[in-house]
């Protein structure tokens, strides 16, 4: 079964890719044989640096090639532009993991409507806008897989996290939604396209209320594995999810959470 989980002669798309979590997706996926290209969140020249050094990591680890783009990722045609030329010069994408997971912790009474479109833009269009690049693409293919990043926060309540909940039950929503849609077809012919979430809960070194060091504190106390995650704990999830182990799971949320979803 093995050869199941094997990503050989695979290409993978990692968009917002400019933190330790992805980072950690990218070299999970190159190393079970990928190849991995990867995308900023924004075009600034910080994030470009941050993606050119996940993308020389997946090729140290692995061997395996790829290109990083720069680009805003809520820009729809900066994603077609950017996909296109993926596709042209390394390899039809087989797999799509959106990223960008990112935070504005602020109590709801002090966010402005400006915070709260902002933090839509960066958790919840840039996956919509990068799930319908590759997924029309996808979907003319018949075959492909998409990996959206969701918070535990889409349902449960955490203080100043109303604009991140937000955009996380957006993530999910679309996420089963896109499942219904582009996994239906001859059910004869597998690999369709799979749209699963891959649910996270509280992890160090990523966005969220746990950098608060009160409450950072408390987490590792009620989280019932008694630690925050770590970015390398999504590492088998992704290449599950992205696999041909897969054929049969769609819109589904996996959560690598330590149990804190179950948590009364």
């Amino acid at each position: 079964m093995a050869h199941v989980f094997s990503l050989a002669g695979k290409h993978a798309l990692v968009t917002g890719a400019t933190t330790p979590l992805a980072r950690a997706l990218a070299v999970a996926l190159a190393e079970a044989g990928a190849n991995v290209s990867v995308t900023t969140t924004r075009d600034q020249r910080a994030e470009e640096v941050l993606a050119n050094s996940i993308l020389n990591e997946c090729w140290a680890a692995a061997g395996v090639s790829g290109h990083a783009k720069t680009l805003d990722l809520a820009d729809p045609n900066a994603v077609e532009g950017a996909i296109s030329a993926l596709e042209r010069d390394v390899a039809p994408i087989d797999i799509l993991v959106n990223a960008t997971h990112e935070a504005n912790v602020k109590p709801a009474l002090e966010a402005t409507l400006e915070d709260w479109r902002t933090e839509v833009d960066r958790n919840a269009t840039t996956v919509f806008v990068a799930c319908q690049a590759a997924g029309r693409r996808m979907v003319a293919r018949g075959h492909g897989r998409i990996i959206n990043l969701v918070s535990v926060v889409h349902d449960r309540a955490v203080p100043n996290c109303a604009l991140f909940s937000a955009s996380q039950a957006a993530v999910l929503g679309l996420t089963r939604t896109l499942g219904i849609e582009w996994g239906r077809g001859d059910a004869a012919v597998l690999p369709r396209v799979t749209v699963n979430a891959l649910g996270l809960g509280f992890y160090d070194g990523v966005a969220g209320p746990q950098g608060d060091e009160q409450l950072h504190a408390i987490l590792e106390r009620y989280i019932p594995l008694r630690r925050l995650g770590q970015p390398a704990d999504v590492q088998g999830a992704v290449v599950y999810l992205a696999s041909d182990a897969t054929n049969y799971v769609q819109g589904e949320l996996l959560m690598v959470d330590g149990a804190i979803a179950s948590h009364a």
